[in-house]
């Protein structure tokens, strides 16, 4: 039985020398996997729409448990990632942080509409790139069932703290009166740790707090539309949902450390 379908190809794997089996990602299937035979070939009919981070239209059928792609269109193939080593790097995390949330047979048009936005913006440098990486990756984490309640302190109940705190592992925030009343020590980290960690406690500013609740509940078309005018709440954000994904999901991904390292490279350049 042949079906056209919409997806976003997020990861592919040369197979021979010819063909090669594509990750495609849609809204209503969630992850399929896609045999595009001959796309490695410069002349194959099937290569434009087997390219990683090209969404299009795919002509499919299915054989056993594997689908066969017999032709296709590309509808956005964002060739602008290309032109810039960072975008390309952040795009690679935002598929593989897609994957690690993704599941075949499971309907995933939020995340597929997330992930499209998200590299639409990086693409055209709508935004500044961390502040879209923040996004994603909170929005992605409500999504997919780990929003924090950020609308009181988890203890007392006061929504009045100018200076509260994550705790990220319980997905609350603890006033500071509450904390020291606990007796924890704030730990703040802008790398991941270790999933064991007992208190991963990350202190945020109003604009930053404003900013998260923001992202968990504000309508995809409008999920951009906010500014932090302070560098080092811009920061703070950054850290905050960094942490807080790769916490809950207790791993971190290669694509994020390179991206990283090479923006500390880029940055050791121009020192």
């Amino acid at each position: 039985m042949h079906e056209s379908i919409d997806g976003l190809v997020i990861r592919v794997k040369d197979m021979g020398d010819h063909d090669r089996y594509l990750t495609v990602l849609t809204a209503k299937k969630g992850r399929i996997t896609v045999l595009s035979k001959g796309s490695r070939s410069i002349k194959g009919e099937q290569r434009a729409v087997s390219q990683l981070y090209t969404y299009g239209n795919f002509e499919i059928y299915r054989k056993g448990t594997l689908y066969i792609l017999k032709g296709g269109s590309p509808i956005q193939p964002f060739y602008a990632l290309s032109l810039d080593i960072d975008r390309l790097n952040l795009a690679a995390y935002f598929c593989d942080l897609t994957y690690e949330l993704s599941d075949e047979g499971e309907a995933a048009e939020d995340m597929l509409r997330l992930l499209l936005n998200s590299l639409y913006a990086i693409s055209r440098d709508l935004y500044p790139r961390e502040l879209v990486k923040a996004v994603f990756e909170m929005r992605a984490a409500a999504i997919n069932g780990y929003a924090p309640d950020l609308s009181h302190c988890a203890f007392c109940g006061t929504d009045t703290d100018p200076e509260p705190y994550l705790d990220v592992m319980n997905g609350s925030l603890v006033c500071s009166s509450c904390l020291q009343a606990r007796g924890k020590a704030a730990k703040s980290t802008g790398v991941y740790d270790d999933i064991r960690e007992a208190d991963i406690l990350i202190p945020l500013t109003m604009p930053v707090c404003d900013a998260l609740r923001y992202i968990l509940k504000t309508p995809m078309e409008r999920l951009f539309s906010f500014e932090l005018h302070s560098e080092e709440d811009r920061k703070m954000l950054a850290t905050c949902t960094e942490t807080y994904i790769l916490s809950h999901l207790g791993r971190g991904f290669d694509s994020l450390n390179f991206y990283h390292s090479m923006l500390e490279s880029a940055k050791g350049m121009m020192t």
